[in-house]
């Protein structure tokens, strides 16, 4: 793998190469993942809204409850970053 510096090096890099071209240099990672403690809520959907929740979450092959939690934070990262550009 070459040394790649920054973040734009490495997007050029995998836009012209693909993970096979290295399959013999891999190795397989002992790391643990660990995913974070979730606090159960209780949300009310007008049933139409949970139906196309549903529809799309499986079109992702994700539970609804995982396309939801997905959907609330790339809304709160970009109402943040927003914000953050405002500010």
């Amino acid at each position: 793998m070459p040394d790649l510096k920054t973040k734009e090096e490495e997007i050029k890099f995998w836009e012209r190469h693909s993970i096979g071209d290295y399959w013999e240099d891999l190795t397989e990672c002992n790391d643990a993942f660990k995913r974070p403690k979730l606090k159960p809520v209780t949300l009310k959907f007008d049933p139409l809204v949970l139906q196309k929740i549903k529809m799309l979450a499986k079109k992702r092959g994700l539970s609804y409850s995982a396309y939801i939690r997905y959907l609330l934070a790339k809304s709160i990262e970009e109402e943040m970053m927003n914000r953050s550009s405002h500010g």
